[in-house]
């Protein structure tokens, strides 16, 4: 039996499950849900799409040292489809205000601590690596949030030098944000994209929910310069009675989703031997 550890931080009700990569299973702001519900019933896609569709995809887990399946640079293995913590067992701790959650990488060797700190309408996200080898740490780390999809009635983007579709790998056809906006918001059920904000002029994003609340993301642009949106309207996977409903506003620190292709474009996050980078991201509800 899987245990879930659930607690609750003033306005806050959270799930964590340690022995699933630590996943936020539930976090819901006064009875509200911000992350997609795990599956009444779960059965992998026949085809196959990654490893990371072979369990259930929702809610929260960590994408780290690269999103994409990616050969470490300067290294001969693999890693793993969304990374290698997602799949770890982590230890969880409730500290009162917030929680703990700590994993050890064992490819690239790194201790990981993910912190969630709750303080009225504000949630803080802070993250530890600490680099455990006697080599140079080069890294992705993106926060794979599933949120619900049809629940969102407004989007505010910043304004990024180019859009790319990453599936396409090609120029995606608008470059303002207010239209990117609606052309979300538009998007025909049935379909998917993953897109990529490059160089982005401000790191905020802001959503606005039916129910009346709105969340703001808030992260260095100086540390992730590139957005990726993930918008699933019942189109992925391509298979019957497999499609969900999800998206995810994700800071990237590097180019995109593969470590290996942002190592070669330059943008990356590192940490020489022995040394520990942190960095916070910030959600914050508004009425």
């Amino acid at each position: 039996m899987i245990e879930t550890l659930k607690a609750d931080f003033g306005k806050w009700h959270v799930h964590c499950i340690p022995e699933d990569g630590a996943r936020i299973s539930v976090l819901k702001y006064e009875g509200f849900d911000l992350l997609t519900p795990e599956p009444a019933l779960f059965m992998p896609p026949e085809i196959f799409y990654g490893e990371y569709e072979t369990r259930p995809v929702y809610g929260y887990d960590d994408c780290f040292p690269s999103v994409d399946r990616s050969v470490y640079p300067g290294e001969e293995y693999e890693c793993r489809d969304h990374g290698e913590i997602c799949w770890n067992k982590w230890s969880v701790v409730n500290e009162g205000t917030g929680l703990i959650c700590h994993t050890i990488c064992r490819k690239p060797a790194t201790d990981f601590k993910r912190i969630l700190y709750f303080e009225g309408d504000k949630l803080t996200w802070r993250f530890e690596v600490k680099n455990l080898s006697d080599k140079k740490l080069t890294f992705l780390h993106v926060m794979h949030a599933l949120l619900p999809l049809d629940q969102i009635r407004s989007i505010k983007l910043p304004h990024s030098e180019n859009i790319v579709d990453e599936i396409k790998t090609a120029d995606y056809n608008l470059k303002d944000p207010g239209e990117l906006e609606e052309d979300l918001l538009r998007n025909q059920s049935g379909n998917y994209k993953m897109l990529l904000l490059n160089k982005i002029s401000d790191g905020l994003v802001s959503l606005g929910f039916h129910n009346g609340l709105s969340l703001s993301i808030s992260f260095d642009k100086e540390l992730f310069p590139t957005i990726g949106i993930w918008w699933n309207h019942k189109g992925y996977p391509e298979e019957e009675g497999h499609q969900r409903t999800e998206c995810a506003f994700e800071p990237i620190p590097g180019s995109c989703s593969s470590l290996s292709a942002s190592f070669r474009d330059g943008l990356f996050l590192s940490a020489e031997p022995g040394e520990i980078f942190s960095w916070e991201i910030i959600w914050t509800i508004n009425h």
